[in-house]
């Protein structure tokens, strides 16, 4: 199969495009035959090693955990799927070698579901690691029908999914972005749209119920600032353990703080699913790349400033 895959960790000079033997399903597992993959920054990470005493030093390696395809071999003890169904899911690549960015992928059927109704392979690759990241920041601040929530980064990947999702709960939504940005921003149903620049932030007057930091990087005093006391600050960078959690809270008069990550739980690929069937959620994809140029897709990621998702197609 081809596939573009690693020789080591670092950036394009330890990656390749080239032949791979093809994996097989064993018991439990399906073969996909790829059509997509969505392009997370964990996966750019894992790429250049911030992972590596975990990850171990077994090469090669192909990166991507967010995919779509198409059913082409179910293994011994596989239920509810065939061959030809319509397929997407995700399977991180800290501990795994064999990650998405391939024709084919074996894996466990506990990560694959099936695409809704009316996605395209594109769309549905976008969803998993983006969307269930957005979904669980605003369930841990809370967001519901009138609640007042910042969205800092409303046109990221996971922030265009936040400002979504929250006003489907009925919250009311003020996102940041770039000016260039900003029609973007409402056309994804924010009620408001300011700058993410520090002055922007700052001349902000709104006193927020919770803040979704999409980019992560809100300073403490800002925080403080624009969060209400007993408010929920949720980001989607590392957190620091409870026990830090708890001083850090002290430190912010209240305030709570805490890490949003993708979560797998049936109930919330059952309202992200919802959501989009409903058209009440829209992955927007701007910039799509073929598995070839995949190292192009890890340059825009990294370097770039990307709207929405990044899409590699097979």
């Amino acid at each position: 199969m081809k596939a573009y895959y690693s020789t080591a960790y670092g950036g394009s000079e330890a990656s390749v495009f080239g032949v791979l033997p093809d994996p097989v399903a064993g018991p439990g597992q399906l073969l996909i035959e790829v059509k997509a993959v969505s392009i997370n920054p964990v996966d750019w990470k894992i790429k250049q090693g911030v992972a590596r005493l975990v990850s171990g030093f077994r090469f090669p390696r192909i990166f991507g955990a967010d995919f779509a395809g198409i059913v082409r071999e179910t293994g011994e003890g596989v239920t509810g799927f065939t061959q030809g169904d319509r397929v997407y899911g995700s399977k991180g690549t800290v501990f795994n070698r064999h990650g998405a960015l391939a024709e084919l992928r074996a894996l466990e059927q506990k990560y694959v579901r099936p695409i809704p109704d009316g996605m395209t392979f594109e769309e549905a690759a976008s969803l998993p690691v983006a969307a269930l990241t957005a979904l669980n920041g605003l369930r841990i601040c809370g967001v519901g029908n009138g609640t007042e929530v910042l969205i800092n980064g409303g046109t990221g990947g996971v922030g265009h999914f936040a400002v979504q999702i929250a006003k489907a709960r009925g919250a009311v939504v003020t996102a940041t972005c770039s000016k260039a940005n900003m029609d973007l921003a409402l056309s994804f149903g924010a009620d408001k749209v300011i700058g993410y620049g520090r002055e922007e932030m700052s001349a902000c007057t709104t006193k927020f119920d919770a803040i979704m930091d999409a980019y992560g990087k809100m300073t403490p005093g800002l925080i403080r600032r624009l969060l209400k006391r007993g408010g929920t600050y949720v980001s989607t960078l590392y957190i620091p353990p409870p026990f830090l959690t708890i001083l850090i809270t002290r430190l912010f008069h209240g305030r709570k703080l805490a890490s949003a990550n993708m979560r797998r739980l049936p109930e919330d690929w059952k309202e992200l699913e919802e959501l989009c069937v409903t058209g009440k959620l829209k992955p927007f994809i701007e910039n799509t790349f073929p598995l070839k140029d995949a190292a192009d897709a890890f340059e825009l990621a990294i370097n770039g400033k990307p709207r929405g998702k990044i899409i590699v197609t097979v």
